[in-house]
């Protein structure tokens, strides 16, 4: 008897009785054929199945594009290498290797300034120190390349000083700033006085244009060197924060309005960070500059009004004498001694002679755009024992136009003058010169003999010609 159920695992259960038997072995064997091929089937499309589910994820598609990379690279297609790693990075934003791989295609065809980007918006994105440390690799790569090349400047100093700050471990940086120190300013603004922070003319070729480097530039570079010195003090970065504390041994021109920050942050660097000889000649030079200003200061304001007669008091004052026999008597003193010594508001040249600075300010020539420029005349000239006191005034362009241009020279000297009668008397008096100078190259001068005085004479150039002839 035969009896067929279902047992609870859905699979079919016989129950034979004792006179069953079953004549036919053949089928069931190829019943079990039948099974394992079915089964076989299943395994391989399952198989299939799960390769084109594998093929199709994210990290695999990511590897693909990568290695798709790698090959263009090395065979030198480098725009499909890039387009390669960039689809890489939008399967995967965070795949450090496509933007560190991207990067180097971009080097590859020189382009530092992707090259640059794609590191630094990789490290933002992944906050991988790896891509930070390349990208100021890239950085500081660029700034050998330029010093190499001649063709770096403050800019490239001040960038060198962003990676410091960043990262103020970096030895590399440090190195660098210092090599940078004499190259840079030697070659790029010892070309001209003016270059360094008061000229938008080319740091190296006067027919293409290079970017001002300001004093408040300059001043930003120093503070920025102090804060990181403040955070990781260290010997090396010391010596080169002094060192940039001086512009290197260039002769450079500096507004007179920047000064008294110069001032301060030169005694800022003493401070906090250190000191050295370079740092307190050049300091004498500014303090000097800001005393000798203010002896003028007062006589500047009257001459702006054309108060041209008020040189009379100021040629014999204390202050002035005093300030003309350090010149007169060849003494020790920061300004450039010379016989003629022009004052003026504008700006001070800074020179380095042998390791120490000097300074002198601005004549006409050098600036015609000035507000008028005083001359301390320091020659010995004496009358009968007595020494002349003399001083010249150029007052500033109308307009902007040099010509006409004027010059008052005033000398307090002892001389004969005409008294009554026709009579010579020998006194001390003072003589005023007016100079005119034309740009058709005439000139219109007049004297003035015993200015101001009861005996006031006027003289023309015809009458001083004729005289000087005879």
């Amino acid at each position: 008897m035969l009896t067929i159920g279902i047992n609870n695992n859905g699979f079919s259960k016989r129950r034979y009785g004792k006179n069953v038997t079953i004549k036919k072995q053949g089928r069931k064997n190829r019943t079990d054929i039948r099974k394992i091929a079915g089964i076989a089937a299943v395994t391989v499309s399952v198989a299939a199945v799960g390769f084109i589910i594998y093929s199709h994820l994210p990290f695999v598609k990511v590897n693909k594009a990568i290695a798709a990379g790698n090959k263009y690279t090395e065979s030198a297609e480098y725009q499909a290498a890039i387009d390669s790693y960039e689809t890489a990075i939008r399967i995967d934003k965070h795949s450090v290797t496509a933007y560190s791989n991207m990067a180097g295609a971009y080097l590859s065809i020189d382009d530092s300034e992707f090259a640059k980007k794609i590191l630094y918006d990789g490290w933002k994105i992944t906050e991988n120190t790896a891509l930070l440390d390349n990208y100021h690799a890239v950085i500081l790569n660029e700034a050998v390349s330029a010093m190499n090349n001649k063709t770096a400047d403050m800019g490239t100093v001040s960038t060198i000083a962003t990676v410091l700050e960043a990262d103020n471990s970096n030895n590399d940086a440090v190195a660098l700033l210092d090599a940078a120190y004499s190259r840079v300013f030697n070659d790029a603004y010892s070309y001209n006085a003016d270059a360094l922070f008061r000229s938008d003319a080319s740091t190296y070729s006067g027919e293409n244009g290079s970017a001002v480097f300001s004093y408040g530039e300059y001043e930003e570079l120093i503070n920025k060197l102090i804060t990181i010195y403040a955070a990781a003090p260290s010997e090396d970065l010391k010596e080169v924060i002094i060192k940039y504390a001086t512009p290197c041994d260039i002769s450079f021109t500096m507004n007179y309005s920047d000064v008294p920050d110069y001032e301060n942050l030169l005694r800022k660097i003493e401070d906090q960070v250190g000191g050295s000889d370079n740092i307190s000649s050049m300091k004498l030079c500014l303090s000097d500059a800001v005393k000798v200003q203010g002896i003028f200061a007062g006589i500047f304001e009257q001459l702006d009004v054309g108060n041209v007669d008020e040189l009379r008091n100021f040629v014999v004052s204390d202050e002035y004498l005093k300030l003309r026999d350090i010149f007169l008597n060849n003494e020790e003193t920061p300004q450039e001694n010379t016989t003629y010594v022009p004052i003026s508001r504008e700006a001070i040249v800074l020179n380095n002679n042998d390791g120490k600075w000097s300074y002198r300010f601005l004549d006409f020539e050098e600036n015609p755009a000035t507000k008028g420029v005083i001359t301390l005349w320091a020659n010995y000239f004496e009358d009968d024992g007595v020494q002349r006191n003399s001083i010249s005034y150029e007052p500033g362009s109308v307009d902007g136009n040099y010509y006409p241009h004027t010059k008052y020279s005033v000398t307090y000297l002892y001389s004969y003058i005409t008294s009554g009668n026709s009579t010579k008397v020998a006194k001390m008096n003072y003589r005023l010169s007016t100079v005119v100078s034309r740009e058709d190259g005439s000139v219109e001068e007049t004297v003035v003999g015993d200015w101001g005085g009861p005996n006031e004479w006027i003289m023309d150039i015809d009458t001083i010609e004729s005289r000087i002839r005879a």
